[in-house]
């Protein structure tokens, strides 16, 4: 006999598992530079893992704008990703390519242009998941100035010329 007062399970006892969803980062913007930017074409892909984007349509539709808000320059350029990419991407560049995967292919941005390396990190909002976790994308990407890459260039070009000896201060 159950002694009063003691509480009693009711029925078989419930746990709950918190889920938890991914995102990896993939596509031609991994190694992106400046003049690729400027350009256009480049594409990023976003694949869930243990999660799905919401429903097509006018649900997904509704947060195209905040996907593209989602993706984050670590610098402050005034020509750079946060003043030009990200303030006037079209929402018609975000698209739904599945129930795990969003493709976002860039129009050209003739006005973009950096000083040194931007570091972009993509976080998707809670309201465009089925879990509305907010989860930072894996991995960052980065775009080089174009400078900087054509300096690179040079260098590898001169370094083809091959080595030079130099004794007592002379070539040899």
């Amino acid at each position: 006999m159950a002694r009063l007062g003691r509480a009693q399970p009711f029925g078989p006892q419930r746990t709950s598992t918190v889920r938890s969803a991914s995102v990896a980062l993939t596509g031609t913007i991994t190694t992106a530079t400046e003049a690729d930017i400027v350009a256009g074409g480049k594409t990023i892909i976003l694949t869930l893992s243990g999660d799905s984007w919401v429903a097509a349509g006018a649900t997904f539709n509704a947060e195209r704008q905040n996907i593209i808000n989602g993706l984050d320059s670590a610098q402050a350029e005034a020509t750079g990703w946060d003043a030009v990419v990200k303030a006037t991407a079209a929402v018609t560049d975000v698209v739904r390519t599945s129930d795990q995967v969003v493709t976002i292919t860039l129009e050209a941005f003739a006005t973009y242009s950096i000083t040194a390396t931007e570091t972009i990190t993509a976080t998707i909002p809670s309201t465009a998941i089925l879990l509305a976790q907010t989860i930072v994308a894996a991995p960052t990407f980065q775009i080089t100035d174009s400078a900087v890459t054509g300096l690179f260039a040079q260098s590898v070009q001169l370094s083809a010329w091959g080595p030079t000896t130099y004794r007592a201060g002379r070539a040899a």
